[in-house]
C-alpha cells in the first residue's frame, strides 16, 4: 500500500488550509478548521462527518480501522476547495494483514467488555449507596407514621421523605444504567464468538466473493456508462464495453487483491470450524436427493440437491396432497448444521413428514420415541 500527499488549491483566493488526513488506526480526519468557519458549517452539515474530542479534529464515521473511502474524501475535498480553502491531502493506505486486524478487533472487543464490566459495577455500587440512603429514612418512619402539618418538625420531616423518595428513584435509574452497561459488556464479550459463527462466516464469504466479481467486471468493462445528447438536446447515458484507466484501475485493482486476502482468510477460518466440527461438512458430494438436513433447528428432507444450495420444502406449507405441485425453499449449504439418511431417521416422523394435509411447522423430531443413528455430518 502507499502513501499519497496532494494539495488542491481553490478557484479564488485561499480562505485558509484544511488537511485531510488519513491512516488505518485514526481513520478519516479533517484537521485545521476554526470554529463558525465556513469549513465548520459545511462538515457539521454533513452527516458522515462528527467531531471527535479524541482526535480533535472532524472525524469520518466508520473510518477507523478501515481502508480510506475516497468517494467521501474526494466529496469532502471539492466542498472545501469551493468554499475557498486549500486542501492538503495525506492518506496512507497502509493496513495489517486480514490476521492481524482480527486479532486487534478481539484485543479491542476484549478491553472494551473489561472497560463496560468495571462501570456497571461501578454503577450498580453507586445504585447500592444511593438506595440505602433511601432506605436509612424509610426504616425509621414507623409504620404508618403520618406526616404532622401542624407540628414543629413538620417541614423537616416532609424534606427527608422527599430526598429519600428521590434518591429511590435515582437509585432505580442507576441500576438500570448499571444493567445495560453490563448488557453492552456481554455482548462485546460474545461479539467475536458471534463473528465466528459458522452460518456468519459462510454469509461474509458469499457476500466477499459477489463483491469480488462485481469489482472484477469493472475491470473488464463491463458497467461504464457513456454520456450523449439526443437532438431534442436531452442527456443521456449509454452503456459502454470500457476498461478503466490510470488511478480508478489502480484502485480498483487494490480493492480486488484486499478481498481476495479476506475471502482467503474467511475460507480457511470455516475449513477450521469445519475440522473442529463446528460446520457441518455437508455438501453436493455428501448429501442426495431424499436425505434430511438440519437447517435453523428443524428438519427437512431434500427434494434436490444445487452446486451451492439445497431444496427443501418449505415448513410452513402444509404437506400437497398427491400430484400437486409442493413448495419448496433454497437454503445455503453453509447453512446445513446436519445430515441424515432416510434410514437414519425415525419411521414414524419420516410417515408424518410426507402425509398430506400434516402442518409440517408442528413436527418436532424429539416427540417421536425412535432410536436413531446420529449419522450428523
Amino acid at each position: 500500500m502507499s502513501t499519497s500527499t496532494t494539495t488542491s488549491e481553490p478557484v479564488a483566493g485561499s480562505t485558509g488550509t484544511v488537511t485531510i488526513h488519513h491512516d488505518y488506526e485514526s481513520g478519516t480526519t479533517v484537521q485545521g478548521t476554526e470554529k463558525d468557519s465556513p469549513a465548520h458549517h459545511a462538515i457539521k452539515a454533513n452527516r458522515s462527518w462528527t467531531w471527535s474530542r479524541y482526535a480533535r479534529a472532524w472525524l469520518l464515521r466508520s473510518s477507523r480501522h478501515r481502508r480510506p473511502k475516497f468517494y467521501e474524501i474526494d466529496a469532502m475535498q471539492r466542498a472545501l476547495t469551493e468554499l475557498g480553502y486549500t486542501v492538503d491531502r495525506e492518506i496512507d493506505e497502509a493496513t495489517p494483514t486480514v490476521e492481524q486486524q482480527e486479532a486487534d478487533l478481539a484485543g479491542r472487543m476484549e478491553h472494551r467488555a473489561d472497560r463496560l464490566a468495571d462501570r456497571a459495577d461501578n454503577w450498580a455500587g453507586k445504585a447500592a449507596g444511593t438506595r440505602a440512603k433511601a432506605d436509612a429514612v424509610f426504616d425509621n418512619i414507623p409504620f404508618g407514621q403520618p406526616m404532622m402539618p401542624d407540628h414543629y418538625s413538620y417541614n423537616a420531616d416532609r424534606n427527608r421523605r422527599d430526598r429519600a423518595w428521590n434518591n429511590l428513584g435515582k437509585s432505580i435509574e442507576q441500576s438500570e444504567y448499571a444493567g445495560e452497561l453490563a448488557r453492552r459488556s456481554d455482548e462485546a464479550a460474545a461479539h467475536m464468538g458471534a463473528r465466528h459463527n459458522p452460518v456468519t462466516v459462510g454469509n461474509r464469504i458469499e457476500k466477499l466473493e459477489a463483491e469480488l466479481r462485481g469489482v472484477q467486471r469493472q475491470l473488464d468493462g463491463e458497467g461504464a456508462l457513456e454520456t450523449y445528447t439526443d437532438e431534442y438536446g436531452n442527456t443521456g447515458y449509454l452503456p459502454v464495453n470500457r476498461k478503466p484507466e490510470g488511478e480508478h484501475a489502480e484502485q480498483l485493482n487494490r480493492d480486488a487483491a484486499d478481498l481476495d486476502e479476506q475471502i482467503t482468510y474467511w475460507q480457511g477460518i470455516y475449513a477450521q470450524l469445519q475440522a473442529d466440527g463446528k460446520a457441518s461438512t455437508a455438501g453436493p458430494d455428501t448429501v442426495a436427493k431424499g436425505d434430511w438436513v438440519l437447517v435453523r433447528g428443524r428438519w427437512y428432507r431434500v427434494r434436490r440437491v444445487n452446486k451451492k444450495t439445497v431444496s427443501v420444502p418449505s415448513h410452513i406449507v402444509t404437506t400437497p396432497e398427491p400430484g400437486k405441485r409442493e413448495h419448496t425453499d433454497t437454503t445455503p449449504w453453509h447453512e446445513v448444521r446436519a445430515h441424515r439418511t432416510t434410514e437414519q431417521m425415525p419411521p414414524a416422523f419420516v410417515d408424518a413428514y410426507e402425509q398430506p394435509g400434516r402442518e409440517r411447522f408442528r413436527l418436532n423430531l424429539a416427540d417421536f420415541a425412535d432410536t436413531v443413528t446420529d449419522g450428523s455430518s
